[in-house]
């Protein structure tokens, strides 16, 4: 999605709420002012808004956008003041409630459902929700399922390996009447089906957070991406991430072309007794370290981080992992499960 048009749809939407004043629009969107007067200029030259001092407004009575849904404040009461965001929270609640847990083959563990609305929320307010076309690597969080209920996206694809959670987004995503979604199983050591190259605008993905595995995951997202405008987001601890390794993927973005805008420190949780992921910590190595009890808070928690391309994305040269163990372990892989088949082999070796 070009930057222009992501501000035009901000500023559409803000005005299908209600007229608005110059200084009051540039609060809801987030361009530098030069883009931002043209984006004005455009709407004003094609008809689309009429300008009588001192309040903008829509001049076309038929325009189909959703007026601003405000989340609120998405760190202290999200969606506490907008039905439309409180009936997308309670119905993602219940659709997922069946959901599969999460199998220690595929290092899985999924954020409070709370928290897949607020990312979907958040993705809203910068604009990359409406119209879109959305490309998911991994989506235990299920957050396919919290974009189809808005109904905002163009195209929602899912590319995903657990065959459970495939079959569960096909089947839920019916079920909330939403038909623009395809999901194709998906093993990201492979090369991305050709048919999936820039053909995206926007990419989501919580990545395993090894050095080579980190890059492989926004590797193949970047892939997926248009060009220039288009924007990615995606889960970054500081449990299993050194600031070395931060600094390492932030290199890593520059050069592909992108700038970082958002990092939203802590700002979604994995909760422990959801998860019910109580075998897993047998293999962790933190827990083979220190002579540790089971948790009791829950103490796994997540960045959410938005980069945007400024250029043409660059589709660097990457070590791909050979296979899983270089994929989900490296040094600082202390609270990762050690995948069934693996420790199965470990045994008999």
């Amino acid at each position: 999605m070009k930057n222009l048009e992501r501000i035009k749809r901000q500023i559409l939407r803000t005005l299908a709420k209600d007229k608005a004043s110059f200084w009051e629009l540039v609060n809801y969107q987030d361009a530098h002012l030069v883009d931002f007067l043209e984006a004005i200029k455009q709407l004003l030259e094609d008809g689309t808004i009429k300008y009588e001092k001192p309040y903008f407004y829509l001049a076309v009575g038929s325009l189909q956008i959703l007026p601003y849904q405000s989340p609120g404040c998405l760190f202290c009461s999200p969606f506490e003041q907008n039905p439309f965001w409180k009936q997308i929270l309670e119905r993602f609640i219940e659709i997922t409630k069946d959901r599969p847990l999460p199998t220690s083959d595929f290092d899985q563990g999924f954020i409070f459902p709370k928290d897949t609305v607020k990312r979907t929320a958040f993705i809203y307010e910068r604009g990359d929700l409406e119209g879109a076309e959305v490309f998911i690597l991994g989506d235990d969080d299920l957050i396919s399922l919290s974009m189809a209920l808005t109904k905002l996206p163009k195209k929602i694809v899912v590319v995903e390996i657990d065959e459970r959670i495939n079959q569960f987004i096909k089947e839920k995503a019916q079920l909330i009447g939403y038909s623009n979604i395809e999901v194709y199983s998906y093993n990201v050591i492979e090369k991305l089906p050709s048919e999936l190259y820039q053909k995206f605008d926007v990419f989501v993905t919580d990545p395993v957070e090894t050095q080579k595995g980190l890059k492989l995951f926004v590797y193949r997202c970047i892939q997926a991406l248009k060009g220039e405008g288009s924007a990615g987001y995606i889960g970054f601890t500081h449990r299993e991430a050194s600031l070395n390794k931060w600094y390492d993927f932030q290199r890593f973005i520059l050069d592909s072309g992108f700038v970082l805008t958002d990092i939203l420190r802590d700002f979604t949780t994995y909760p422990e007794e959801e998860n019910q992921w109580e075998d897993f910590y047998r293999t962790y190595r933190i827990m083979k370290e220190f002579d540790l009890s089971m948790p009791d808070v829950d103490w796994y928690k997540s960045c959410f981080i938005r980069f945007e391309a400024v250029e043409k994305p660059k589709v660097l040269n990457i070590e791909v992992p050979s296979n899983v163990e270089e994929l989900y372990f490296d040094d600082e892989s202390w609270a990762t499960p050690l995948p069934s088949y693996l420790e199965k082999n470990i045994k008999e070796g």
